[in-house]
């Protein structure tokens, strides 16, 4: 890739936790993307649905902070969430470069897997995807939402983790900031 591509991919962030053990297997970096135009009703994240700036960033400073969360938390992988992650147009040379860093890729797209590009699919380990349905709630499996939900293992490395959203007991983080709350998990 060249230097030119990097400086023109910029991402629109509207938070990030360094290590998390909520949101997928093992220790992860999880990235939470602004804005999303499905708008599904009873949305979790219904604060980040707006197509609105929040924190852009560009991809090398994104990668720098997922090598820190690597180096000082030791994460097996990142999860990317959101609002809708396939709408930040970088995504396919953030995923390479995460690849490239020996990183595990969790996707959650409120999208069909046959409606994300093909670029996408085959750079991430694990997809969940479709819309969050409020009258097709999960109350069985963790972090998916309701139950039309698919999960994708498009390679091997999380296929033996698939308990984790059957039987793992559902938890929640706290993360108090000098001014705000956040809590993330399920």
């Amino acid at each position: 890739m060249d230097s030119n591509s990097n400086s023109k991919s910029n991402f629109n962030v509207a938070h990030i936790k360094l290590c998390t053990q909520t949101e997928g297997p093992f220790k992860r970096c999880c990235i939470w993307f602004q804005g999303c135009d499905l708008k599904c009703p009873g949305c979790c994240n219904e604060f980040l649905q707006a197509l609105v700036p929040n924190h852009i960033m560009s991809l090398e400073s994104l990668l720098e902070v997922i090598a820190k969360a690597k180096e000082d938390f030791d994460i097996e992988g990142i999860t990317l969430s959101g609002g809708e992650p396939i709408l930040q147009k970088g995504l396919p040379l953030l995923l390479e470069h995460v690849q490239t860093m020996g990183l595990g890729i969790i996707l959650f797209s409120g999208r069909s897997m046959a409606s994300i590009s093909p670029e996408i699919v085959s750079r991430v380990d694990l997809l969940i995807d479709g819309p969050f349905i409020q009258e097709k709630l999960d109350t069985e499996r963790v972090l998916l939402g309701s139950t039309n939900k698919g999960l994708h293992f498009i390679t091997e490395r999380y296929k033996a983790q698939e308990g984790y959203f059957h039987n793992h007991i559902a938890i929640e983080e706290i993360t108090l900031g000098t001014d705000y709350l956040f809590i993330n998990g399920d």
